[in-house]
């Protein structure tokens, strides 16, 4: 069955939690063939690298 592909996020007015995008961006870093399709399919997602790193304990 076939589904229609979902509005991008600014039209539909969801936004990913933190820990949301923090999970898909090192899900994307695990599964990435090295740096450049890293960075493809983070753009394609919406995320950015810096959404891979913890932040620091307390802030």
């Amino acid at each position: 069955m076939r589904r229609a592909a979902p509005r991008p996020l600014p039209e539909t007015g969801y936004e990913l939690t933190r820990d949301q995008r923090y999970h898909g961006a090192r899900v994307v870093a695990s599964a990435a063939i090295d740096a450049e399709d890293c960075a493809l399919l983070l753009a394609a997602l919406g995320l950015e690298p810096a959404d891979g790193i913890a932040s620091a304990p307390g802030s």
